[in-house]
């Protein structure tokens, strides 16, 4: 993998976790103030937090699961050496005629 794509990466994850972390701070700084604002402030709040922590999972989630199918696809081309050999069967080679006679 690139270092471009590292930083996609990166910055995906930092992107997700932030999200979760304001969804979750939003959602204990109303519970934790339930009283002292108007229904609508309220509202509006969880609301927003708990958009912030579904996007920011959504974001952890498709970033892992990218993250795994490429890098196994890049450790399967430096496995075999080329890219075309990836998927190719180990250790079977059809030139290859043993007779137990």
């Amino acid at each position: 993998m690139n270092t471009t794509a590292n930083k996609h990466i990166q910055w995906a994850l930092e992107f997700g976790g932030a999200l979760v972390v304001i969804g979750v701070g939003l959602n204990i700084l109303v519970t934790q103030t339930l009283g002292s604002f108007d229904a609508a402030v309220v509202i509006l709040a969880l609301f927003l937090g708990f958009w912030a922590f579904v996007l920011g999972n959504v974001t952890l989630i498709a970033s892992s699961i990218w993250l795994l199918i490429s890098g196994k696809h890049s450790h399967a081309e430096s496995v075999n050496g080329t890219p075309g050999e990836a998927h190719a069967p180990i250790g079977l080679h059809p030139s290859r005629r043993f007779c137990h006679c």
